[in-house]
């Protein structure tokens, strides 16, 4: 309780007198007799008596001085004494969920009236207020005005509520009262401190799930909730909080409304099912939360609070291939034999099990009779799994495994002239998850390089329009862009050809170098054709506008915007270039936020 000292009314009137004055000594005056000045007079020097009056003198003044001091200490500070008197009486103890009562009674010690009365109470987590004696001051119940208090007066208000918390935790209540005394312009506070001990609960609540999962795994959660007393437990209204990642595939019983309601009979436990799993982009810490309680004038009052960190393995890989020791994409001959080497880390936040790795090899001109491996071959694949290398049960975190194989290219020339090396990672009975990376590609012989992309962004500039990420029943343009950039060959023609998907509209207003763009509605065809083609000129590129609008079924997928895209060059031998499809999560956008999924 603060303590204020206090001071009477009159003495704030009245000024320091001095009680007696100095009164210098009687001298008496007698007729001189001329003299000759002493030695020590003839200087500048201070003679070394008579000095006792200036020092008494400077001693007068520090006396006054420290007199005043005290006296504005003493007078400027405030009331001597206590001017309220703050008591607060509360329960010491209570189960949570009881209703409780605090009374607040306060007593004016001074002499003068206390104005300016305020009341703020810092209530503790878990009080949920019903009413008071007074009206508060403002809708958090944590402020009251109070009317003038009179010299002597004791008033009280009266606060009610519930009180909630977990066995054996002591909330604290601190009420502060602020008032000002009639004969002063500063504020004074009294203050006081309830503490309530929570002696045991009403409801047990619990949570019984994983702690760990894998992405798009299905998984159960049960709450059970039980009533620990020998009372009925009515309009109970169970609230789960699920992680923000989680697809609810099924609940048992079903929710009513927002919350599931209940009714729990003496000593009865229930509990609720909830089945689904998260999602492939889920982050790694997930948290759950249940609570249960009471539905009050439409404000939940909780009764019990449980949490449950959930942790989701999202696997991932660092992928390093070298080719005939040589990384990125190179060129090759026909009939050149070909040394992988594949180093794979796992760079997940834990070990991974199961695990299976494939090296897809696309184009149709190597001569996998060629094929030197312990992993299995099969359509374009050379596949790793526990089979071949049981180290691939559990795959450490931070580990680093090598994968290699041998291969010839065909020495019969083609015109598929491309081979994209295609890394892909897949983890046995986790079905939806792959981790895919297209590492690098070789060029065997003459040549004709292609490139395609869409954009967003292009060079630091927005280039599209409409919505980004595309929205059901909204209309987004992109940029499309075809390139080629170089060549090792000789040709007369070139000619790059795709057929835009079914939902994808062309749009008019293409830039090309050098060529003609022409898109036929009837078949959806588009074709970029180059004649008498002269690989001085490159790079060159074509880039057109195409726009989606994505339907019900779109949401959540990532929409095709082009299917492949296939570049022929004729001259002394053909050369045939083919892409790969894209799709909206193929966009370039400078944005971190998932732009490819529609909404």
């Amino acid at each position: 309780m603060a303590k204020v000292k206090k001071r009477s009314v009159d003495s704030v009137k009245r000024s320091p007198v001095r009680k007696t004055s100095y009164e210098a000594p009687t001298v008496s005056r007698r007729k001189s007799t001329k003299r000759k000045v002493p030695k020590e007079y003839q200087t500048f020097k201070k003679a070394p008596k008579g000095r006792g009056g200036l020092v008494f003198f400077l001693f007068l003044i520090f006396i006054g001085a420290a007199a005043g001091l005290i006296y504005w200490n003493n007078n400027a500070s405030g009331p001597e004494q206590e001017s309220l008197k703050l008591a607060v009486i509360g329960p010491k103890t209570i189960t949570s969920g009881d209703e409780v009562k605090y009374v607040v009674e306060y007593t004016n010690l001074d002499v003068v009236p206390l104005t300016k009365m305020e009341l703020s109470v810092y209530w503790p987590a878990g009080f949920y207020f019903d009413e008071a004696s007074v009206d508060p001051a403002n809708g958090n119940a944590k402020t009251w005005s109070l009317t003038d208090l009179a010299p002597g007066q004791t008033a009280k208000i009266e606060i009610e509520g519930q009180l909630v918390g977990v066995k054996d935790d002591k909330l604290a209540a601190v009420f502060n009262l602020d008032y000002q005394p009639a004969n002063f312009h500063s504020d004074f506070r009294a203050k006081d401190t309830i503490e309530t001990k929570i002696k045991d609960q009403k409801i047990e609540l619990s949570i019984v799930a994983i702690e760990k999962t894998l992405i798009d795994t299905e998984q159960e959660i049960k709450i059970v909730y039980s009533n620990l007393t020998k009372e009925a437990l009515i309009d109970l209204s169970l609230d789960v909080l699920l992680p923000d990642d989680w697809v609810t595939v099924s609940t048992e019983p079903t929710k009513e409304g927002d919350f599931w309601l209940s009714s729990l009979e003496p000593e009865e436990e229930k509990e609720l099912i909830i089945t689904g799993n998260f999602t492939v982009d889920s982050k790694s810490d997930q948290l759950l939360v249940a609570e249960i309680g009471n539905v009050v004038n439409e404000d939940f009052r909780r009764l019990s609070r449980q949490e449950h960190e959930m942790t989701v393995v999202n696997p991932q890989f660092v992928i390093d291939l070298e080719i005939n020791g040589e990384s990125g994409d190179m060129t090759t001959d026909w009939g050149d034999r070909l040394r992988y080497q594949l180093d794979i880390t796992n760079d997940s936040a834990s070990d991974v099990s199961d695990v299976q790795v494939a090296a897809l090899l696309t184009g149709g001109i190597l001569d996998w009779d060629t094929l030197d491996s312990v992993g299995e071959y099969l359509e374009e694949k050379v596949i790793w799994t526990s089979d071949v290398d049981e180290s691939l049960n559990t795959w450490p975190a931070g580990e680093t495994k090598t994968f290699t194989w041998e291969v010839e290219v065909t020495d019969q020339p083609q015109p598929e002239r491309l081979i994209e090396n295609i890394v892909m990672i897949n983890i046995a009975g986790l079905s939806g998850w792959e981790q895919l990376q297209n590492v690098s590609q070789i060029t065997v012989g003459e040549s004709l390089s292609f490139n395609n992309g869409i954009y967003w962004h292009l060079g630091g500039r927005r280039v599209g329009a409409g919505l980004l990420p595309p929205q059901v029943g909204e209309n987004t343009e992109y940029l499309a862009v075809w390139s080629l950039p170089q060549s090792t060959g000789s040709f007369d023609t070139v000619t790059v050809s795709t057929v835009l998907p079914p939902n994808v509209s062309f749009i008019d207003g293409a830039e090309v170098q050098e060529g003609d763009l022409a898109f036929n509605e009837d078949d959806r065809s588009l074709t970029w054709s180059l004649e008498d083609f002269d690989d001085l000129l490159l790079p060159l590129t074509a880039s057109f506008m195409i726009s989606i609008t994505p339907d019900a079924e779109d949401r959540g997928q990532a929409v095709t915007l082009l299917n492949p895209v296939t570049a022929t060059a004729l001259g002394q031998e053909e050369v045939i270039v083919r892409s790969k499809i894209l799709k909206t999560s193929d966009v370039v956008a400078e944005s971190s936020d998932p732009y490819g999924l529609v909404q």
